[in-house]
């Protein structure tokens, strides 16, 4: 069946259709760059990087010259983490009166058995206010990782009616989701710095590769045996 629709009215369906779509696309497109809600987890819980305090608070006076042994064992574990990942001096507050001065000496002298200098304490006295157990106080700074907000944030109704129209219809993830996880991965970092770059690889371990070297030019098989016996089920966990 043959068309008597003249070309040009062909044309302007075309341009019709084309121009619909066009505004189809450009609508969704402003409300693609409009919305402003953050789609994945680390754009609405990052974890950022800051310099925070480490401190350790000592209340001194009951033991022997000022520190008891866990105290001391406190502080070389303080110590130990100031040589790994302190930024800066050793920050010493000493309470004033006589406990302070007792303790002070026994601070410093742990505090060099386990690695710190003295020229990277900075000592200075404070008055305790007529507290009842006077406290020594160490502190340095460190780098941390963490969230820079509280979890728990709830901007949006989830309930169906709410503000959060475009979680309903999308099936988006609703604000809080992830904010746990991330706090919890910031917390267990043995290192933050491991969050900013990755580290360089340890170097092989060249004995085991000089075995493996050899064994291929000798045409044997490189794989490493292992022995294992077998065991019965019913035998496991004793008789």
């Amino acid at each position: 069946m043959t068309s008597h629709r003249p070309p040009l009215f062909r044309v302007g369906l075309v341009l019709l259709a084309t121009g619909a779509g066009l505004a189809l696309g450009g609508c969704n497109a402003s409300r693609i760059v409009k919305d402003s809600y953050p789609q994945t987890v680390s754009q609405r819980h990052p974890i950022v990087l800051a310099e925070g305090p480490e401190r350790l608070d000592l209340p001194v006076g009951a033991g022997a010259k000022g520190l008891t042994d866990r105290q001391r064992e406190d502080i070389r574990a303080f110590a130990a983490g100031w040589r790994k990942n302190g930024r800066g001096p050793v920050g010493l507050m000493i309470p004033s009166g006589h406990a302070g001065d007792y303790a002070a000496p026994a601070v410093r002298t742990t505090l060099a058995a386990a690695g710190v200098p003295s020229s990277a304490i900075v000592a200075q006295r404070y008055s305790t206010g007529g507290d009842n157990v006077p406290i020594v106080k160490l502190g340095y700074v460190r780098l941390k990782a963490s969230v820079p907000h509280k979890c728990g944030l709830w901007p949006d109704d989830l309930a169906y009616g709410g503000g959060d129209w475009y979680g309903q219809t999308e099936n988006r993830d609703y604000y809080n989701f992830g904010c746990a996880t991330q706090q919890n991965l910031a917390a267990q970092v043995a290192d933050p710095e491991d969050l900013a770059r990755p580290r360089t690889e340890s170097p092989n371990y060249a004995a085991r590769r000089s075995t493996v070297i050899d064994k291929y030019r000798r045409g044997e098989d490189t794989t490493t045996q292992y022995s294992q016996e077998d065991a019965v089920i019913s035998e496991v966990g004793g008789k």
